[in-house]
């Protein structure tokens, strides 16, 4: 086997007996041409299987069959390629291909073709050649001398790699040609091949016809209405085409106010004197229907029955109760004040605790349509306001659009996530929701595109959010706050038996299967596979359950599935959570629990601090906001102005150790004032020497004389603490009456206490 340079092309299929111009661009390529010239000006040409793979795995990305060529010309390119011409000789087998001084080399074997024979190949040549001209008349790329050329050709094989050449097949048609040794089956294949592509240009032949056909008739068209346009300028009389005639349908139907009327008729009349198929047209024509097709005085009538929206409410959700309790007040209101405008609320709460869902209920319960904003990552104020019609590409913002979709103009309107809007250079989306949600100014909404006043004031605002903190202030103050807890196990218990049970056995086919899921094995997926403040985590265990089951009712035709605490980890795998248990009282220098609050739920928020020798320095890690950092400089000064009180000497603290305070888990931001009294606690307990209770946590902001001072999201802390397994907590005094909020099958399990200073946090947490 003879070894010779080699060159992968891309989307190219050369044949024997042609010259070929070929663009090298790869470094390694211009490499392996380099040592062709050096080697009789012989290279091996093989196309790449992928042509879009830069480096491909030889041999495996390349076809092995290509060709043998002779280097004819190269020239060098301005963008550092070269323009090669190769002339192929024969077909060629690959059998290796090696890298070898940063350029390809290939062994390969020169295949010999069958011979025909004479008569057969007479009759095949004749009909190919008739193919190939017949096609050659379709495609206006063949000259009239390759014809010309082809009959004069004796050698049929020479020929039949001619055609293969200058057809406009697809590059694995042509590599299907070159590796057809047999010159007889090379002979009906290009029958085929050519056949194909006459068939493709014949209906491209109709397209383009078509095409022509259509633009003429669309230029007849214009020409007449223009002279339609100049016979009733000269005549004085109206007439009108039928698009014209059908807006003015639209706008009747719509029984507009005066004001809108008024201005979509003068736009017509602007429209009725524009050319048909002008830009501009188009703008005036979407605009004029876009105006008719608005709810202007469509409102779908309120069901005021409180007992039947009570009714739905409690089928649909379990729990929340200050939410259903808002809802029916706005409904009785509404029935002795029938010309009572929209309401707003904000239902604010962790991820999965049901506020979409909510809301839907909400609009179920009413009678209202029912039309969902999604605001999260809205960053253009255009995307609210709409933009103007000047702008190409212009339409109504995203309240007018939902309008028009709902066809109400009394929907209930669900503002999802608007806590994640955003703005740069484009605008303030939050503050074009101002005039939205603002009652004393949405029923003179006015919607850039619109160009006038809408009234907004009949809609059912609902927003949702899981962070507050994120809603600028003049926003926040024109919604009614309604805040969503976390759920406790018992009451995510009771959402599984009710809801989510039944739905992901009907998602997953069971729902003719007898499948029997006891409490303790369901308490087990909610305490050791979720680690959540809502359900929807819950709901995604329990599908992923129900499809195992699926599974295995498919292999062995089981009617009847029980799943219980002992089968349990069969069907869903290892635990992905310790559960929440009792801790023992017992007391570790340096490690402290706190509680915080996150948009996801309350949790534990353990504080970690060890001293060594310094100077008295502070270090703080944990990924900590501004507010967090200075709550841990107030907890500092505060013990070292106190120090003595706490059994601290004080040139250790001051002259000769640093304190390290560490915030697991490290990548997740913190911030707030809430961490003050845990701070002091681990920074006494590291200088004093004394043990801290670990079956306690607290919460509360330390002032810089000790005051306790109060802080938010008791409930969603004090819920999240009784999760890990914490049943006593320190509180501020000041939070007392949050304590009430918390649901009983918690707070029963919990002690409280409610410290006014710190001395009082002091005689709680340290060992005696």
């Amino acid at each position: 086997m003879i070894r010779t340079p080699f060159i992968p092309t891309r989307d190219l299929v050369i044949f024997p007996g042609i010259i070929t111009p070929l663009f090298v661009g790869r470094e390694i390529s211009i490499n392996s041409l380099e040592k062709a010239m050096l080697n009789e000006n012989k290279i091996v040409l093989c196309m790449q299987k992928d042509f879009l793979k830069e480096e491909p795995e030889l041999p495996e990305d390349v076809h092995n069959v290509g060709v043998l060529a002779n280097v004819l010309q190269t020239v060098k390119m301005p963008n550092n390629t070269i323009k090669v011409l190769v002339e192929a000789q024969k077909r060629i087998t690959l059998k290796k291909v090696v890298e070898e001084d940063e350029s390809y080399f290939a062994t390969y074997k020169i295949v010999e073709t069958k011979e025909l024979d004479p008569v057969v190949g007479k009759a095949l040549y004749r009909k190919v050649i008739d193919i190939f001209e017949k096609y050659a008349k379709m495609n206006s790329r063949i000259l009239p001398d390759l014809i010309a050329n082809l009959r004069g050709l004796t050698d049929i094989e020479k020929a039949f790699d001619l055609i293969s050449s200058n057809l406009q097949a697809t590059s694995e048609e042509k590599q299907k040609l070159l590796e057809t040794f047999d010159t007889e089956e090379r002979g009906y294949l290009l029958i085929d091949i050519i056949s194909k592509e006459i068939e493709i240009a014949g209906i491209e032949k109709k397209i383009d016809s078509k095409v022509k056909e259509k633009m003429n008739q669309a230029q007849k068209s214009y020409y007449l209405k223009e002279k339609i346009n100049a016979m009733k300028d000269e005549l004085g009389e109206n007439f009108e085409d039928d698009d014209i005639a059908e807006l003015k349908e639209k706008i009747k139907k719509a029984k507009l106010p005066q004001e809108p009327k008024k201005k979509v008729e003068k736009e017509l009349s602007r429209l009725t004197k524009m050319p048909a198929f002008s830009a501009e047209s188009t703008v005036s024509r979407t605009y004029i229907e876009t105006i008719a097709e608005l709810p202007w005085n469509k409102k779908t009538k309120d069901i005021l029955d409180v007992k039947k929206a009570h009714e739905v409410l409690e089928a649909d959700h379990y729990g929340l109760k200050e939410v259903k309790e808002r809802i029916l007040e706005y409904l009785s209101v509404k029935k002795l004040n029938p010309g009572m405008k929209g309401s707003i609320l904000c239902l604010v709460g962790p991820p999965g605790v049901g506020k979409t869902s909510l809301a839907k209920s909400i609009a179920s319960a009413m009678g209202r349509k029912f039309a969902r904003v999604s605001l999260g990552g809205v960053r253009d104020e255009a995307d609210i306001r709409g933009h103007r019609r000047t702008y190409i590409g212009s339409m109504p913002g995203r309240i007018i659009r939902t309008l028009k979709d709902a066809q109400s103009k009394n929907p209930l309107v669900l503002l999802d996530e608007i806590d994640k809007m955003s703005s740069d250079f484009k605008g303030d989306p939050a503050s074009a929701m101002l005039e939205v949600l603002d009652p004393e100014q949405n029923k003179h909404f006015e919607d850039h595109y619109v160009d006038m006043p809408f009234d907004l004031s009949d809609i059912f605002f609902i927003a949702t959010a899981n962070d507050l903190r994120t809603i600028p202030a003049p926003l926040r103050d024109r919604m009614d706050i309604i805040s969503l807890s976390s759920y406790t196990e018992y009451e995510k218990l009771h959402i599984a038996k009710r809801y989510l049970i039944e739905q992901a056995k009907n998602e997953n086919g069971l729902g003719n299967i007898t499948l029997e899921l006891s409490d303790r094995a369901l308490m087990r997926i909610i305490d050791e596979y979720t680690r959540e403040a809502g359900v929807r985590t819950l709901k995604r265990e329990i599908s992923r359950l129900f499809r195992r089951i699926a599974k295995e009712i498919v292999d062995t035709d089981k009617k009847k599935v029980v799943v219980n605490v002992k089968n349990l980890e069969r069907y869903m795998g290892k635990v992905k959570f310790r559960p929440g248990k009792m801790r023992e009282k017992e007391y570790k220098v340096g490690v402290v629990n706190g509680l915080a609050w996150t948009a996801v739920g309350g949790t534990t928020l353990e504080v970690q601090g060890v001293s060594m020798p310094g100077k008295g320095k502070l270090a703080l890690t944990g990924t900590l906001g501004n507010v967090m950092k200075e709550s841990a400089q107030v907890a500092y000064t505060f013990v070292r102005a106190k120090g003595q009180e706490f059994g601290i000497e004080e040139s250790d603290f001051n002259e000769k150790k640093d304190i390290h305070l560490h915030f697991p888990e490290g990548a997740t931001p913190k911030d707030g004032p809430s961490a003050g009294i845990t701070i002091t606690t681990t920074i006494i307990s590291i200088l004093s020497g004394r043990g801290v209770r670990q079956d306690l946590a607290m919460t509360g902001e330390i002032t810089i004389t000790g005051e306790v001072l109060a802080v938010g999201g008791i409930k969603e802390k004090v819920i999240g603490a009784h999760r890990v397994g914490i049943r006593e907590v320190i509180l501020p005094a000041e939070n007392e009456s949050d304590v009430s909020e918390i649901p009983s099958e918690v707070s029963k399990d919990m002690k409280f206490n409610f410290v006014k200073n710190y001395e009082e946090v002091e005689k709680l947490v340290f060992e005696k």
